[in-house]
């Protein structure tokens, strides 16, 4: 019966860990930290995922997909000035993120969902927690 129980505890622990995801070359990795300025007339966005646990998430910008962040990830996508609908979806459902670029800017997005909770969250940070995150992490790859 001990064994059973215990059994049962590893595979719900085991479910609650995080979710690999395909992962850029360390090179790349490398270059995204250095946080280099967007091309001329473009902006960038760095969509992070800070936490260390969780389930791996599908982000997109408006219709397309983009990459695949799982905890502890990161992508940066480089957009042109103007408006853009950022959104992630998870195993339970997805939200979305409006956000409005100027060329030149650089802007983090976190990009998480917590164990249980009924749909993923993305949201803007303030540059400090964003690249910390950026750091933190590994650049996931992109699509």
């Amino acid at each position: 019966m001990r064994q059973a129980l215990l059994g049962a505890l590893l595979l719900m622990l085991a479910g609650c860990g995080a979710t690999p995801v395909a992962t850029a070359p360390p090179a790349q990795d490398v270059a995204g930290k250095q946080f280099d300025p967007p091309p001329a007339g473009m902006a960038a966005v760095y969509l992070y995922y800070p936490t260390t646990v969780g389930p791996a998430l599908n982000v997109a910008v408006g219709p397309q997909t983009v990459s695949q962040l799982g905890p502890m990830t990161w992508i940066r996508v480089e957009l042109s000035p103007g408006g853009h609908l950022l959104r992630c979806r998870g195993p339970n459902a997805g939200n979305s993120f409006s956000i409005s670029l100027a060329p030149g800017d650089m802007r983090f997005v976190a990009v998480y969902e917590s164990v249980g909770a009924p749909a993923c969250t993305i949201q803007e940070t303030n540059p400090e927690a964003g690249r910390s995150g950026v750091v933190a992490g590994t650049r996931a790859l992109q699509t």
